[in-house]
């Protein structure tokens, strides 16, 4: 009986949890969506397909305190969210990986790319890499038709990543021509690759902080 009634309380603890984490997953993701909309109209002449997110952080510009809002609220958010979603459940390797994007949207907060380029870079790659990746594995949390979602949308966020990191070497030698021009020629900017790579992690952060919630509250009933 009293190993009934402590695995009843695990269980119970595990769901609340969870409940915990889609809030705030969910929160991070609609912070960030949100301030940073707001920061792309603020900033002068911003641009799509030419600007990166980061832009918006640099220190020195209009938006700088709005998006380093955005970076910080999202950083904080995963983590805790992660922390929640497995502290119960003894996957002590699964919970650091889900952190580590958290963790690399806040050296990019703390580092912005004019002051620390090398540090806000490692940053975004922990961000951007872990991030895809801990989307495609959640298929594996997720029940019902709704798990295949997150393989689309960390295969999209992957893909977006190697075209960012190695996209120069897609098209090959190309004269004078730099980076920014090597991922114009492939066809969306730094910007807008970089958007291909942050928009589906922001998605999954908000339907599946949404799932985690619905679970949770079918799980309390």
């Amino acid at each position: 009986m009293t190993t009934r009634v402590a695995a009843t309380a695990m269980a119970e603890k595990r769901t609340a949890d969870e409940g915990l984490a889609g809030i705030l997953f969910a929160a991070g993701g609609l912070l960030f969506l949100l301030l940073t909309t707001a920061a792309e109209s603020i900033y002068p002449d911003f641009s799509m397909q030419n600007n990166a997110i980061s832009d918006l952080a640099a220190i020195g510009v209009r938006t700088t305190a709005v998006e380093e809002g955005a970076l910080f609220a999202l950083a904080i958010c995963w983590i805790a969210g992660a922390y929640f979603l497995f502290r119960h459940t003894g996957r002590s390797r699964l919970m650091i990986l889900n952190i580590l994007p958290g963790v690399g949207a806040l050296l990019a907060g703390l580092s912005p790319e004019n002051f620390n380029i090398t540090i806000h870079s490692v940053g975004a790659l922990l961000a951007f890499v872990p991030g895809a990746i801990v989307v495609l594995l959640s298929y594996r949390i997720i029940r019902g038709p709704f798990r295949y979602f997150p393989v689309a949308l960390g295969a999209v966020s992957l893909f977006a990543t190697f075209i960012i990191f190695f996209g120069y070497r897609i098209i090959g030698p190309c004269g004078t021509c730099g980076y920014q021009q090597s991922l114009d020629n492939l066809g969306l900017g730094l910007g807008g690759w970089e958007s291909m790579i942050v928009y589906p992690l922001l998605v999954w952060l908000i339907a599946f902080g949404g799932y985690l919630m619905a679970k949770s509250k079918e799980g309390l009933h």
